[in-house]
């Protein structure tokens, strides 16, 4: 089981507004779970930035990024008429 902390959190006008719009749209069933979709946005920005930290690694270290797509475009097609 998920271990969960309660925190205390100030938010200005504008945010609390955000959250109940999203509440009220219904893609929420509370604010809290409007905030954890904000931090589950957070956190799969934070993969796709590591992700690309190492797909930029690779390159620069001239390593193939895609190593099974090597040579894909390089099928031979059957001569037109």
């Amino acid at each position: 089981m998920d271990m969960s902390t309660q925190i205390a959190v100030r938010l200005e006008d504008d945010e609390l507004a955000a959250l109940d719009a999203e509440v009220a749209a219904g893609r929420a069933a509370n604010r809290s779970e409007a905030l954890r979709h904000g931090i589950a946005r957070l956190q799969r920005d934070q993969r796709y930035r590591r992700e690309e930290a190492r797909l930029l690694d690779l390159a620069q270290r001239g390593e193939s990024v895609y190593p099974e797509l090597e040579g894909i475009l390089e099928i031979g097609h059957p001569p037109l008429d």
